[in-house]
């Protein structure tokens, strides 16, 4: 019928108008995230602490409860450093103790079994400079993922987390610190109440290692308590519920 809105040629034309809309949502969305993202803001002492080790020290392990802002503070600032050009690499990782320390048993590609495991890390990078930002560096490889037996054997030039570091046997934590070039920056952030180990957390090896051999100039380890956990008062509520119990 001519004349009619509702012809191939029009429909094309349509979903053509749409999708260049949906791109620049998505390019305003990325530039809105870059503009936002303000550097982050210490809520109390034990956060300052952690701020200050991040610029100062080679090394920071942090050791506290769920809630306190350690993975906020871990790669919002390594993040941060990577947009401003600081740093040109960010290596993420996490101990797969619940997959038998493997993830052979996830079917796809390595980033497809290892994203689940480090999703915390990847929504503050997300959530402070947006979707685009992180697929840029995910694709170059300026954002890396790579399991705790592959980290080994890698130097660390620039920024490596890694999360849920209580899972961390004495071995791999030493192995880790041997890795750090005269640049590189490690940073271990974990919460030794939730150790899946039958041993030992390498973090807790780690606090007296330091203090016995006097390795203070390279580490700093800053410890909080529930006190500190500013995620929410229901989250702080469970946790000190939770501390109550043990102790029974």
């Amino acid at each position: 019928m001519k004349g009619s809105n509702n012809t191939p040629r029009t429909r094309k034309v349509k979903e053509s108008l749409q999708e260049g809309k949906h791109i620049k949502e998505k390019f305003v969305e990325q530039r809105a995230k870059e503009i936002e993202s303000k550097p982050i803001q210490a809520k109390n002492e034990f956060q300052k602490k952690v701020l200050q080790s991040f610029k100062a020290k080679q090394i920071t392990v942090v050791i506290a409860p769920a809630g306190t802002g350690k993975s906020l503070m871990a790669m919002g600032t390594a993040s941060d450093w990577y947009v401003k050009g600081i740093i040109k690499k960010i290596i993420i990782s996490r101990p797969a103790v619940g997959m038998g320390r493997t993830l052979g048993l996830l079917k796809g590609s390595l980033e497809d079994k290892f994203n689940p495991y480090l999703a915390p890390l990847i929504e503050v990078f997300t959530d402070r400079h947006g979707r685009g930002r992180y697929e840029i560096a995910l694709n170059s490889g300026d954002l890396e993922m790579i399991p705790m037996e592959y980290l080994r054997g890698r130097n660390i030039r620039d920024v490596a987390i890694v999360d849920e570091a209580q899972n961390l046997t004495q071995d791999e934590v030493f192995s880790l610190l041997t890795r750090i070039t005269e640049e590189g920056k490690l940073f271990l952030i974990g919460d030794p109440t939730q150790n899946d180990l039958k041993q030992e957390s390498g973090l807790v090896w780690l606090e007296k290692f330091v203090i016995k051999h006097d390795l203070q100039d390279y580490i700093d380890i800053i410890t909080a308590t529930s006190d500190e956990i500013v995620r929410s008062g229901l989250c702080k509520s469970f946790v000190k519920a939770m501390e109550v119990e043990n102790d029974r």
